[in-house]
């Protein structure tokens, strides 16, 4: 790792929005300590600052709405737990029994997404530290801070927000620009190193999914924001570029490329897969660099190698056509990916000018309709949270495994008489989640992640005996801990541990004790969840990947209809195809990340592994080899749709139906075409033997450059029936997958 790079990333991570985020919570926090040591209040202070604890996790980006709302739930589910516990103490199996009826009805709030699980978790955390013996007066005067603090966080970060409205936007639109440029940096890989490119497919399948995750993001974020208030210009532009950097993607993943092809190219003609290989290059560095303009404010810069690289290889190609040096399928397939490459390059110099105010932002145009078909919205229905309460839920049996190993961790700390049992709770639930190799994952890190903030307060106590400097490094601490919670847990674990150290030795002169008992407490914590997640009614990928795999099938179904919907009727509207892409691409995402959490479980639980790996594999390819043709039909003038291609469509949709149907347990009565593949393979090598005499004939009156509506009729011939010839074989192969 190079100085400037490790420049660019510290600078990086002060401007980050996670920063700032956790800036503006320890100032919301410090401010109540600040006026409670003013006025003699402790209980001010004490409450003030769980509340703006508790609240800040749910301070999410998205729907402003949701957001309040996700806010104020969590405001009202902490001050309620908290007062339920803290009432009952005196009755300890009651107590005990509330405990563990309110884990379970918290823990299930997650059935509602991803914002209800962050209610969840602040619920979870305020039960654990009711048990806290924070020194409150009153338990209604500690409640009732607590909802003050919450509420003082929601506003003070509001505030911020206010300040810097558009930053959170600006660095998602960046990091999907950068980890759109690293895809085709992959895709230029492929090109070159043969012998790695399993591997490399799968770096660019994790990949995919992480730019997935950002797409969705930004759709709630732009999408949301124009349904609510309007359409600004500002937003328009934004809008622009974000639908740029979707269609780059689906260029980069749709790309025509026959690698057997490619390597004879190489072996012959090096020099042009070189020039490819440069152009790929050149644009994925054109997209690093639109990112630094997202991310770090630098100034646009433009370059001309993409142009120069596209100049040589259609040099290249139109000299091959007049010395006729190649033959006519490897020319069609060379114009096809040069094709894929330039309209890329345009989707690039799109983002360009709207980044140098050229291009007006009054050109992106959404009916509320069709926004509203983009969002993917959650469904509150009282009935979800009904039909989760069964031992099939994963929800369910992880809210059930979280409380009894609450109730274990409470027993334990409370036998071996731990002074502070609620750090093993808190480990519990920070480390816990619904699959064993996220559980595992994470414990890991956060043992790791408290022997270092151990170590490193250790020192700073041995070494410094200031009571100022403690106060400092707790508060710097806190701070750059909650920086770290989403990318880097191990850093946020050892800051954690320095705050918590810090602010006891602040408050008592046995620090070293507190170190022990620290690391005790998580080392015991963290056994607890790792033990539950495995031995308490654990989640095993397999049982429920059938489901993603069906999913996923059923997507690339639906976006295969409406693919071959829009060849059939060549229909102008094609938001019913974009929508259709993005779940398809959404389900895939989903496929590819079950998949991974599979392969982090133990070996003995990885069943049916290969069969689910041949799924994942050939759903991607297949869905790959469906954005090839949905984005030829949608780029290029098209000709009529034969019998032939209807049939050979319904074919492969037969396929995916009895694929379907095999993993549902059902049978298969789907009915056979009227025509045969023989019959459809026949009429297609008889139109390339047609055209091909055409092509004969031009040369014979002297046209060594091909004509343009010929060159159109070969491409559309070429790329569809490979395309269609390729799905056909990969439907198959998912038929026949036992």
């Amino acid at each position: 790792m190079t100085l400037n790079f490790s420049k660019t990333l510290f600078l990086r991570y002060l401007k980050s929005t996670d920063l700032y985020k956790s800036f503006v919570m320890a100032l919301a926090a410090v401010i109540p300590v600040m006026l409670a040591v003013y006025t003699d209040n402790m209980a001010l202070g004490f409450g003030s600052v769980l509340g703006v604890l508790l609240t800040a996790p749910n301070d999410v980006q998205g729907n402003v709405k949701h957001r309040f709302n996700g806010m104020l739930l969590a405001i009202s589910l902490i001050m309620f737990t908290t007062l339920v516990l803290n009432l009952t103490k005196d009755f300890l199996v009651l107590n005990l029994l509330l405990f563990f009826i309110a884990s379970m009805s918290i823990s299930m709030l997650s059935v509602y997404g991803f914002r209800a699980s962050l209610v969840a978790l602040s619920g979870l955390l305020a039960l654990v530290l009711s048990y806290a013996n924070l020194g409150e007066a009153s338990v209604y005067l500690h409640v009732f801070f607590m909802g003050i603090g919450g509420i003082w966080y929601m506003l003070i970060s509001t505030f911020f927000i206010w300040l810097r409205p558009t930053k959170q936007l600006e660095l998602d639109l960046g990091e999907t620009a950068k980890l759109t440029a690293d895809f085709l940096e992959l895709r230029a890989d492929l090109l070159r190193y043969k012998n790695t490119r399993a591997d490399l497919q799968k770096k660019q399948t994790d990949l995919h999914t992480k730019i997935n995750d950002l797409h969705e993001s930004l759709r709630e974020h732009l999408l949301s924001s124009r349904k609510r208030s309007g359409s600004s210009n500002y937003t328009r532009r934004r809008l622009l570029i974000f639908i740029d950097l979707v269609d780059i993607l689906e260029l980069a993943i749709a790309h025509p490329v026959n690698f057997k092809k490619v390597d004879a190219l190489t072996n012959h003609n090096p020099e042009i897969i070189k020039e490819y290989v440069s152009l790929v290059l050149a644009m994925s560095k054109e997209l690093s660099h639109i990112s630094e303009v997202f991310i770090d404010g630098k100034r646009l810069e433009t370059s001309n190698l993409a142009i120069d690289s596209i100049n040589t290889i259609e040099k290249f190609i139109t000299q091959s056509y007049q010395q006729q040096n190649l033959s006519q399928s490897t020319l069609l397939l060379l114009k096809n990916v040069l094709d894929f490459e330039k309209k890329q390059r345009q989707k690039i110099q799109s983002i360009e000018r709207v980044l140098t105010n050229i291009k007006q932002g009054d050109l992106v145009g959404f009916r509320s309709k069709d926004i509203k078909k983009f969002l993917t919205p959650t469904d509150y229905n009282p009935k979800i949270l009904w039909e989760n309460i069964s031992f099939k839920s994963n929800i369910f049996r992880h809210a059930l495994r979280i409380s009894v190993l609450l109730l274990i961790g409470f027993f334990v700390g409370t036998f071996f008489q731990l002074p502070n049992t609620y750090w093993i709770l808190l480990t519990i639930v920070v480390i816990m989640r619904p699959s064993y190799g996220l559980t595992k994952q994470r414990t890991f890190k956060r043992i790791l992640g408290t022997l270092i903030g151990g170590a490193v307060a250790i020192s700073i106590i041995l070494l410094v005996q200031n009571n100022n400097v403690y106060a400092i490094l707790g508060i710097i601490s806190l701070i750059l801990a909650f920086s770290m919670f989403q990318k880097n847990y191990v850093g946020a674990a050892a800051f954690i541990t320095i705050n918590v150290v810090m602010i006891y030795a602040l408050l008592r002169p046995n620090a070293f004790d507190v170190i022990q008992y620290r690391v005790l407490d998580t080392v015991l914590g963290a056994g607890l969840a790792f033990g539950g997640s495995f031995f308490l009614w654990p989640n095993w990928e397999y049982k429920e990947m059938n489901k993603s795999v069906i999913a996923s099938l059923e997507a690339n179904l639906d976006y295969f209809q409406s693919i071959t919907e829009l060849y059939i009727s060549k229909n102008d509207d094609l938001s019913k195809l974009k929508l259709r892409r993005k779940q398809a691409f959404l389900a895939m995402g989903n496929l590819n990340a079950a998949f991974q959490r599979m392969a982090q479980e133990p070996k003995s639980k990885q069943k049916s592994y290969n069969r689910l790996y041949q799924y994942t594999s050939y759903n991607h390819t297949f869905l790959a080899s469906l954005a090839s043709l949905g984005t030829f039909i949608r780029t290029h003038p098209t000709g009529g749709a034969s019998v032939y291609f209807k049939a050979y469509a319904e074919t492969i949709k037969g396929n995916l139906k009895r694929s379907i149907n095999n993993l549902k347990n059902k049978d298969n009565k789907i009915p056979e075409p009227e025509l045969e593949i023989k019959e459809i393979k026949q009429y297609i090598n008889q139109e390339k033997r047609r055209l091909d005499t055409l092509r004969f004939e031009e040369l014979q009156l002297g046209k060594n450059q091909i004509s343009d509506s010929l060159e159109n009729s070969m491409q559309e011939v070429q790329l569809i029936t490979e395309q269609l010839q390729w799905l056909y074989k990969v439907s198959l192969n998912l038929k026949k997958i036992k």
